[in-house]
């Protein structure tokens, strides 16, 4: 079978986005895909910022809380929100049926029970994208830990985006035959180096501008940023320049960081932006001075990748992040790691580069060498190409 008569099915939860998928459009072949896709809460978020540049074709698929008599999706809705039950995604592995291919994602996820039914019932190969990076995570769910033993034991092949992501899928059984490491991409003729233009954020030329983009979320670390801001805003030898903090997010948690503003007196010193399309980001990456991903650790998740730093080393944006989950493999030395949890170690970084033009330029230059290097869009297509490949 040729590359280019593949059909493809393409499962990836509720997390559609034009960053993750944008490389898809040079797979080699230019199979035909279809995206399952259910509604959430997550996907909103994602979709606020798409710039359908994508283009897939998408089928609905539903979780239990979203079909069924009214009785029935009310009761699953007050037991998930407040009993602390799983939403289930509905079965539609006999929608699978016909796909030369079939790429899932993580190996807890009802996206890849499905996938599995599917494959065993009707032959298609089975490739599932691995993000997470702690061994034997999400398995105190009885039915999760089946099946990631189900998932492991049954899948043809596995992509991962790290060494991390390798090991531990090493460590739950999966031979390292099985396992192929692929780099993400990033667009870096979109997202390169070019002319400032700040008067679309309302940011001043003189400014000092530190950009944050994520989800407000806790384990996103931007409580750690805040308390940097203050003490730098504090911070005598800072006080030349005006800082300015350019947070571009949305989701949960935005209450909790407007009450951290307004607590530390920050209101003045903050512009949040919203949603971005995706389009937008390389004006708001050209905009800063510095980039920083404060990300946590939590017993369930640690930074897997981090497709905000490749976007900001591609733009030549110099970055501050920390030492949790993937991101010293993903920055390696092109930017200043600090201790996760540790307002003071990024008030130090900020204060290094705010008073160090030099040192803005060297890091600016090897995180832009560093995603031409390794993470562009080619090598990304490349890659999975191959990967698909294997598999027909």
């Amino acid at each position: 079978m040729k590359l280019a008569r593949l059909k493809l099915a393409l499962l990836n939860g509720n997390r559609f986005n034009p960053w993750h998928f944008q490389g898809y459009k040079y797979i080699k072949g230019q199979p035909e895909i279809t995206a399952f896709r259910a509604e959430s809460e997550i996907q909103q978020f994602f979709d606020a910022r798409d710039d359908g540049s994508a283009g897939f074709r998408f089928e609905q698929i539903y979780f239990d809380t979203q079909a069924g008599s009214p009785i029935a999706r009310l009761v699953k809705s007050v037991q998930t929100n407040y009993l602390g039950r799983e939403p289930r995604i509905l079965p539609f592995y006999e929608r699978l049926q016909g796909f030369d291919l079939i790429h899932s994602w993580e190996l807890f996820t009802d996206w890849s029970e499905q996938a599995l039914i599917a494959h065993q019932k009707y032959g298609a190969p089975l490739l599932v994208m691995v993000w997470d990076n702690i061994p034997f995570n999400m398995e105190r769910n009885p039915f999760r830990r089946d099946l990631k033993k189900r998932v492991a034991a049954g899948a043809d092949l596995f992509v991962v985006h790290t060494e991390r992501s390798r090991r531990m899928l090493g460590m739950e059984g999966v031979d390292a035959s099985r396992i192929v490491l692929v780099n993400p991409g990033v667009d870096t003729a979109r997202f390169c180096p070019g002319p400032r233009d700040r008067s679309g954020f309302g940011l001043d030329d003189g400014d000092f501008v530190i950009l944050f983009v994520g989800w407000f979320l806790p384990r996103k670390g931007m409580d750690y940023l805040l308390l940097a801001l203050h003490e730098l805003l504090h911070d005598p030898a800072c006080n030349r320049r005006r800082v300015r903090l350019l947070a571009v997010g949305s989701g949960p948690g935005k209450d909790r960081i407007d009450r951290l503003v307004e607590r530390l007196n920050l209101g003045e010193s903050c512009v949040f932006t919203g949603s971005l399309p995706y389009n937008r980001m390389p004006d708001a990456f050209r905009a800063a001075d510095v980039f920083v991903l404060p990300s946590i650790a939590t017993p369930e998740w640690q930074e897997q990748f981090g497709m905000s730093l490749i976007e900001a080393m591609s733009c030549g944006t110099p970055v501050v992040s920390t030492l949790s989950g993937a991101i010293s493999e993903i920055v390696g030395d092109s930017g200043i790691l600090c201790q996760p949890n540790d307002f003071v170690s990024i008030l130090d970084a900020l204060k290094r580069l705010m008073l160090n033009p030099g040192l803005r330029e060297d890091l600016a230059a090897k995180g832009r060498q560093r995603a031409l290097d390794l993470f562009t869009l080619e090598q990304f297509a490349g890659g999975l190409s191959g990967a698909y490949a294997r598999l027909i």
